[in-house]
């Protein structure tokens, strides 16, 4: 962000941004100077990229005009602790409306990649275009201040792993970070949910597979459509911000507050230990998916939590930190070897989040613990997302036990690791185009859609959608961009005004995504009351709680009205058949029914409709 005003109390028309636009056909890249022209531009993330994409109608999300957004919030890059994010916006091949035309959504990574783009002075990118060859794009910022940004060829990093192509460019251009797609990415026309590595610290430092992805929606797949393997930012560190108390005692809220509790080091008394811990709470409920998301009320899945891990000696977990983070949210699993007869962290086998961990084991009926690390390294190297490969791998499986006659995709059954291991690998080859698809389009193919776990094309995360019927309202994937998963399991309300106004109150379900406005860490739970001096102090603005909660609002409603230009009704917004069925394994209440739903959903539309109204948006 740039302004030229020295006055104390500013605006935010009173800063511009510098997008850069780059056409893949031609090789042309044009840089622009934008005026913010209010609040909403100069928030930048999604609140910025879904009124970009609001002036292109897609008909496919591969075409050459079809835009690939790259973009910071306005804490991106900042000594705001947490403020790492990078966001990619597009229309999505995965995310589809039932006329078929593709669906706006975003995906979003962490750690040092956004902090160099800041560092080049850029604060958005524009793709447009595909290549006629494999490229990367350079940002390159010297010492003196100039910006040099070329597409160089890209030939020797075709087949490479999302790890190896990140320490191919890192050995390349010294104190750079790079985004980089896997060879799922380069086969995109079969594979629709291919995903962005974007490189870490830790990383580069120790030449272990860390890297940090933006997985839904299909984000690297469509990098790859436009031949773009890759993208590399390579400039001095800038400090960004003002040491100030403020800053101080924000920082310390973040990495010591409440609100970061849940995904802190539980060894060293003042955490809980990250997503990993939901294996270890939902199970005992039978809400953890297994078997495709239908709990077999079995104890197999203690062999995934983390203390089981921590205890049988052959593994160490640590608790690592993104760059300048103070959570230590990563939960890295080590071989466990005695040197000088102690216990240390010897190969790195894998990171562990909850959705990764539970879709590719439990999910799958794979409990076995060298399984789960094998199989969740190879979707990280492949560059696939495992929400959608697990929710998909999960239906071809139950397919399956219902047709044993006649079975698909190689005959995968429930606990079958190598056919699975085979099968990604495959996958990830460009040869499984059925499987690559999603499950919406594998499902309606066969002819068995009840068992189908997906919104408008989208795999759901790894909570039930039968305790969450705010899933279908989600813009960008039900866990990350509508704060209803977890809510019966705290709250056991079930009655429908609870559920609409969890769904449509500003500030609740949608106010999730503030932090894909921002540039911050969801994990990290920061409240205003620290954010708002900071602004003052960054950028000598007034912006509240009220103020952001209206931000947010807007950025979603517009993500609302763009899947209503391209078609979308009230038929796009269902839930899987089968959450009308109750499974007798799930100790938690059962209580959407199709009345429940279809009064729900006409409720939430009308609302959506008068806020659209209120803020006057088109």
């Amino acid at each position: 962000m740039f302004t030229t005003s020295t006055s104390e109390v500013k605006q935010p028309t009173d800063y511009s941004f510098r997008r850069v636009t780059v056409d893949l056909t031609s090789g042309q890249i044009r840089q622009d100077l934008l005026p913010c022209r209010d609040l909403d531009d100069f928030l930048g993330g999604i609140s910025r990229s879904l009124r970009f994409l609001g002036d292109y109608t897609v008909q496919d999300a591969f075409a050459p005009s079809s835009p690939l957004v790259m973009n910071l919030g306005t804490f991106s890059g900042t000594e705001l602790m947490t403020g790492l994010r990078t966001f990619f916006s597009a229309y999505s091949p995965l995310k589809v409306a039932k006329n078929g035309r593709p669906l706006a959504m975003w995906s979003a990574g962490s750690d040092k990649f956004g902090t160099k783009v800041l560092a080049t002075g850029i604060d958005e990118i524009v793709f447009v275009g595909r290549a006629a060859h494999p490229v990367y794009l350079l940002l390159q910022k010297e010492e003196t201040g100039k910006l040099r940004i070329s597409l160089e060829d890209a030939n020797d990093l075709r087949g490479k792993t999302t790890h190896d192509k990140i320490m191919t460019l890192a050995g390349r251009y010294e104190d750079a970070h790079a985004a980089a797609i896997g060879p799922t990415g380069e086969h995109w026309q079969t594979n629709y949910y291919g995903a962005i590595a974007l490189s870490t610290v830790n990383q580069l430092r120790s030449g272990d597979c860390k890297p940090r992805f933006a997985g839904r929606g299909g984000m690297g797949s469509i990098m790859g459509s436009k031949n773009l393997l890759a993208i590399v930012a390579q400039a001095p560190d800038v400090y960004r911000g003002k040491a100030t108390p403020a800053l101080l005692e924000a920082n310390k809220e973040i990495s010591r507050g409440p609100g970061s509790r849940n995904y802190r080091d539980p060894h060293k008394g003042n955490g809980l230990g990250g997503t990993w811990r939901n294996i270890a709470g939902l199970h005992p409920l039978g809400a953890l998916p297994e078997m495709n998301f239908w709990s077999p009320g079995t104890d197999q899945a203690v062999a995934l939590y983390r203390k089981s891990f921590a205890e049988n000696g052959h593994y160490i977990v640590k608790d690592e930190p993104c760059f300048k983070c103070g959570i230590a949210c990563h939960k890295n699993v080590y071989a466990a070897v005695e040197e000088e007869g102690k216990r240390k962290p010897g190969k790195f086998y894998a990171k562990f989040d909850y959705e990764p961990l539970d879709l590719l084991t439990a999910n799958l009926g794979i409990y076995d613990q060298h399984h789960a690390l094998e199989i969740v390294e190879l979707v990280d190297q492949v560059g696939l997302d495992s929400i959608s490969l697990g929710v998909t791998l999960g239906y071809i499986m139950e397919y399956n036990q219902r047709h044993p006659e006649q079975p698909v995709i190689d005959g995968l059954t429930f606990g079958d690791f190598h056919g699975a291991y085979r099968v990604i690998q495959r996958l990830a080859a460009g040869e499984l185009p059925e499987v690559g698809h999603g499950v919406k389009a594998l499902s309606e193919q066969l002819g068995e859609t009840a068992y189908a776990m997906h919104c408008k094309g989208l795999e759901l995360p790894a909570y039930l959608p039968e305790t969450n019927p705010g899933y279908p309202f989600a813009i960008a994937g039900g866990h990350m961009s509508m704060r209803t998963f977890l809510l019966l399991v705290f709250d056991g309300k079930t009655d429908i005004d609870y559920w609409f106004n969890a769904i449509t109150e500003p500030g609740r379900g949608y106010y999730y995504t503030r932090d894909d406005v921002l540039g911050l860490c969801k994990f990290a739970g920061t409240p205003e009351k620290v954010i708002e001096p900071v602004f003052k102090d960054f950028y000598g603005l007034t912006i509240t709680r009220e103020d952001l909660v209206h931000a947010v609002q807007r950025a979603n409603l517009r993500g609302l009205l763009l899947e209503r230009k391209q078609g979308t009704t009230a038929d796009d917004y269902v839930l899987p058949e089968r959450v009308y069925t109750q499974n007798p394994n799930v100790k938690l209440p059962h209580f959407i029914t199709p009345e429940f739903w279809r009064e729900l959903r006409q409720r939430v539309l009308t609302a959506f409709d008068s806020q659209i109204t209120h803020y006057g948006l088109q």
